[in-house]
Order: C-alpha cells, then structure tokens, then sequence
C-alpha cells in the first residue's frame, strides 16, 4: 500500500485527522476509494450486460425470415438491419415494413398554388429536373393548402410514381413526364412536369445498396395485405441473408461506468483537497483571537502552557474548530507526560502554518532562555497577526468585487440592449 500512496494525501489526512492514526485513516481512504470505485464501474458492467441480454431476447425476424407487422391502427417499423452477401458482405439497411392498411381510396383535393410548391420541391438533391440522377421529391399531400396529389409517368421503368429513379441501365439521357394530379375535393387539376434523366455515377457496392433497397420496398407493397412480411433471399444474381443489427447500447454503459468509476476515484481526492484548503483557512481566521487572548492571559501573569490550557478548556465546550482540536493534542500531550518543548514542535507541523510554526519557535526559545520578555513578544505577535488578518481580509474584498465585474458587465450590456432595441425600431418606423 505504501508504494501507491499519494504523500500529499497522507498529510492532509494526518492533519483533517488530528490525533488518529496515520496508518489506520490511509487505509481505510483508499480502500473506501476502492470500493466506491469497483462498485461503480460492476453498476456499469450489470447495467451494460442485462442491456445486451435484453436486446438479444427481443427479436424481430423469425427463424423463416418474416416480420410480424403492425396491426391496422399501429405504427409503421423500421428496423435496422444487416444484409449478408458473399460478393459484397455485410451491407446496413434500414427495412421499412408498413403497418397493415385497408384498400380504400385516397383522398382528393387540388389548388393552384401546389403546382409551384412541387416544382421547388420535386428535383430533391438534384440541381433541376433538366439534370435528374438521384431519385425525385414525389409529395403526396401538401399539408399547408390541405392537398392529396397523384402521379403518373411516362416511363415507369425510369421514374415511378414514389420518384424512384431506375437509371442503372440506362445508356443516354431520356426525357419522362410526370404527371401530377392535383385533388381537392370533387375538383382536380392535371399539370406536367419534364425531367430529364441521366445514366448515374454509381460504384458497384452503391448499386447494390440501391437494388437491395428497391428490391425490399417492392416486396413490402406486394405484401402489404399478409400478416408477415417475408424477406427476399436473392437481389437480382446476388443470394442474400438478413440479420437484425446489434444494438451496442451495453457498450455505452459499460464505459459509462468505467467512466464514472474513473471519476469518482480522482474526485474523492479532490473533495480531500477541498477538505484540507477549509481546515487551513479556519486555523488562519482564529490565529488572531488565540494570539490576542494568549497575550492577554500571559500579561495578566499566567505562564504560556497555563494560558494555553485554559484557552482550550474555556473554547472547547464550543463549536471544535481544526485550532481546538489542536489545542486538545497538545494538552493531552502535556497531561501524559510530554515535554514542552516536544508538545510545540507537535503543534507547529500539525498547523502547518508560517504563523503557528513562528509562534511555536518563539514559545520554544523563551522555554530555554527564560520567559521574561514574552509579554512584550506575544503583544507584538498579536498586533501583527491582526495587521495581517485585515489585510487578508481586505484582499479578500477585493477578489469579491473582480468577480463580480463580470456579472456587472453583462447586466449592462442587458441595459443598453433594452433600451437600444426599441429606440432603432422607432427611428427605422419614423
């Protein structure tokens, strides 16, 4: 254990934890560290793997290839999946089955300003429809003039009524109509649009995907009226297989634990530093009352250990501060037979601070020399500790007033936006 030992943390215990045992309180840290951190990163592996089990026990595809769809009131499934090809591997495709329908006709509406609407929308990710290589934007419904549209082609084999683009064969461009009918109510309005359509540039994987796409579409309207939906084993030459893909939603977890296992470790020290800068602070804040009441107990007659003791024995029933606690080792130390001398050596490491170790240092020597001029010395200590603590305070005030610069700045810049605003939209009416 001693070899992983921060030695900063091994003092801020020693001094968070005045009078204990310095082997004790380290181990029981770590392993307290330990453990907080194994059973994060174990929340985080049970978490993953009953994630992983789950996903596995939830399938989809039956062992015949078909997928159950939804009833006529469900939803529409998409189910990420994975086709399996031996020329071109393990290709992801997204399968669409469609919940069950009724066969029944489709509404109709038309209005004129739909016309214009699908002549922006209709080339998709094409520049126009005088350069058409991807599949067109074939809306059904215009949802803003409430209006159901119908399409036809003149060549169905190169653009279908759903704007699929069959191009994969083609030789030379080719002109195809589409026609749109325009349905509103007992009234419909025909209009025409030409596209011109281009041989693609595909890579041989891009044309499988596209074939391996249509080909499920297809399949999904022809079986749209069965219960299950049954999946192709061949795209055109090519046998194919499907498997649902993985969900990797476990792996998350199980990093996320790992993660904030890791976090939790280097946190724990933290909060330790946290612990030990407070303990500091609050010995600072009372060295100048306990410099002030010594030298007034000193000056009344009482010797430095006598004045000690009673500062501790009159504070002690008290709100323990870190000082306190100090003062009752080194009382106790007195009390079991502890030179002085030894007590404040003590007293001056366990502080820590340049104050308590000069004050230590300056009680030692009157220990060895006499003890004559230690009223004089302890009134000068104590007038410099005050001096010292208003300047501390004062530095203090202003740290406040620099944080505080920022949040000023922003209210004013709020200000002038009020009051800027309505004064440009006023002179831009005028």
């Amino acid at each position: 254990m001693k070899s992983y030992v921060n030695p900063l943390v091994r003092e801020k215990l020693k001094g968070l934890y005045p009078g204990k045992e310095e082997k004790r309180l380290v181990e029981e840290y770590y392993k307290r560290k330990i453990k907080l951190s194994l059973l994060t990163a174990g929340a985080g592996l049970l978490l993953g793997t009953v994630s992983f089990i789950g996903g596995r026990g939830n399938k989809i595809f039956s062992e015949h290839g078909e997928i159950l769809r939804e009833a006529y009131d469900g939803n529409k499934l998409e189910i990420p999946a994975v086709a399996h090809s031996k020329q071109f591997g393990d290709v992801d495709i997204d399968i669409v089955v469609d919940q069950r329908t009724y066969n029944g006709e489709e509404r109709e509406e038309a209005f004129d300003k739909t016309q214009k609407w699908l002549k922006q929308v209709m080339p998709g990710t094409n520049e126009s429809l005088s350069c058409v290589r991807e599949d067109l934007v074939l809306p059904d419904y215009y949802e803003e003039c409430g209006i159901d549209i119908c399409y036809g082609s003149s060549h169905y084999d190169l653009i279908n009524e759903n704007g699929r683009v069959r191009n994969e064969n083609l030789k030379e461009e080719t002109i195809v109509i589409i026609k749109a009918e325009l349905i509103y109510g007992d009234y419909s309005r025909s209009c025409t649009f030409e596209a011109k359509v281009y041989p693609p540039i595909l890579t041989e994987e891009e044309k499988f995907q596209r074939d391996l796409t249509q080909v499920l579409s297809d399949e999904n309207q022809r079986q749209r009226q069965e219960e299950t939906f049954r999946l192709p084993d061949r795209i055109g030459n090519e046998k194919v297989s499907f498997s649902e893909k993985g969900d990797k939603t476990f792996l998350y977890i199980v990093f996320m634990g790992f993660l904030a296992a890791a976090l939790l470790y280097r946190g724990m020290d933290s909060d330790l530093d946290k612990l030990w800068a407070k303990r500091k602070k609050e010995l600072l804040f009372s060295y100048p009352e306990f410099i002030g009441k010594l030298a007034l107990l000193t000056g009344a007659g009482m010797n430095a250990t006598g004045a000690i003791k009673r500062i501790y024995h009159n504070g002690k029933n008290g709100k323990m501060n870190p000082l306190y606690q100090e003062l009752g080792i080194f009382v106790r130390g007195l009390d079991n037979g502890m030179l002085e001398e030894q007590a404040l050596e003590g007293l001056g490491k366990r502080c820590g601070l340049p104050q308590y170790r000069k004050f230590c240092s300056l009680l030692s020597v009157n220990l060895k020399k006499g003890s004559i001029n230690l009223k004089k010395l302890l009134e000068q200590e104590a007038e410099n500790a005050f001096a010292d603590h208003q300047n501390h305070m004062k530095k203090l005030g202003e740290e406040a007033g620099t944080k505080l610069l920022l949040p000023m700045i922003l209210m004013l810049a709020v200000v002038l936006v009020i009051i800027m605003v309505p004064a440009f939209f006023t002179y831009q009416i005028s």
